[in-house]
């Protein structure tokens, strides 16, 4: 049986404990030596993890998000656990299972798959369909694993395809309500939207990549867009127009990162129903463990605003 932080006390030594290293800072010493500073998760429990003797083994092999064989001595820090690791490797995914260290979409990859591209079947429009399938096909599977952002809201594994598919729902309403709405165009955009987010951050770890950083999911979303429509000779087309205008338009304001505002009706439900659900998200996260009849913490995603927990079943 694999051994878990529960199993060992100060002064222990250890080996081959499995942690996923997460909050990986290099800092410096009052002597102006390397360390390291991050957290270790076993699947149960966190602890702090020291890592004093950065070897050039550590610095080629260490990145933050990624699951570990640990060696190394427990240590009393304080009156808690405190880790110094001194040698490190990949685990061997054999030796234990994905979802003890990720949070999950409340639905399966498999669920997710089905009800998306359910969507894509209602879109009638033959163009917009096209332009659809073309980016989606550009890295499918990534698109049901990939989280939806680093932090905030949908943070965890098919956390993309969880937020996409919460969206659709939501517009299903505006849709039936106002009938002057293209649901095509909504659809489409809504599919589309976050889909430079692939590219943007790494599936693992949520940490951005260099694209992410410079360019943006805007941006990388509506440049494949982009090279989809020409491959497909539809870059003059209305379709193509209309899908990169509500890309670009989805945080809805300039001050949230929009190179462009709405204006187009179908643009400014796709940024309705993308802030209320990233933005519901958010606020279960952060009141999962909540106690009824108390506040909550300061809500990041809410201006750090605290929120009252009913007192009611």
């Amino acid at each position: 049986m694999r051994t878990k932080v529960k199993d060992y006390r100060a002064g222990d030594e250890v080996n081959n404990l499995i942690l996923r290293l997460v909050n990986v800072q290099y800092r410096k010493t009052t002597s102006q030596a390397d360390y390291v500073n991050a957290l270790g998760f076993d699947g149960e429990e966190i602890l702090e993890v020291k890592i004093w003797n950065v070897t050039d083994s550590i610095r080629e092999n260490l990145e933050n998000g990624k699951i570990y064989t640990c060696s190394g001595q427990m240590k009393d820090y304080q009156g808690k656990l405190q880790f110094n690791l001194k040698e490190l490797a990949e685990a061997d995914p054999s030796l234990y299972r994905l979802e003890e260290f990720f949070e999950y979409a409340k639905l399966s990859v498999e669920e997710l798959k089905e009800k998306i591209m359910n969507y894509v079947l209602k879109i009638e429009n033959a163009n917009i369909k096209k332009l659809v399938l073309a980016v989606l096909k550009e890295d499918l599977d990534a698109y049901f694993v990939h989280p939806a952002a680093k932090s905030v809201h949908h943070n965890y594994i098919s956390g993309l395809a969880y937020h996409v598919y919460s969206m659709l729902k939501l517009a299903d309403t505006y849709i039936e309500l106002y009938p002057f709405l293209n649901k095509d165009l909504i659809y489409g955009g809504i599919l589309l939207h976050d889909f430079g987010k692939i590219t943007e951050m790494e599936k693992t770890t949520g940490e951005y990549t260099k694209q992410g950083n410079l360019l943006g999911h805007i941006i990388i979303a509506s440049n494949i867009l982009y090279e989809k429509a020409k491959e497909l000779s539809l870059e003059k087309s209305e379709e193509y127009l209309m899908l990169a205008h509500i890309i670009i338009a989805h945080h809805g304001f300039l001050e949230f990162g929009s190179p462009k505002e709405p204006t187009i009706p179908e643009a400014y439900v796709v940024f309705l129903c993308d802030y209320a659900d990233s933005r519901m998200g958010a606020l279960e996260k952060e009141l999962k463990d909540g106690v009824k009849g108390e506040y909550s913490q300061p809500v990041f995603a809410f201006n750090k605003r605290i929120f009252y927990l009913p007192d009611l079943d």
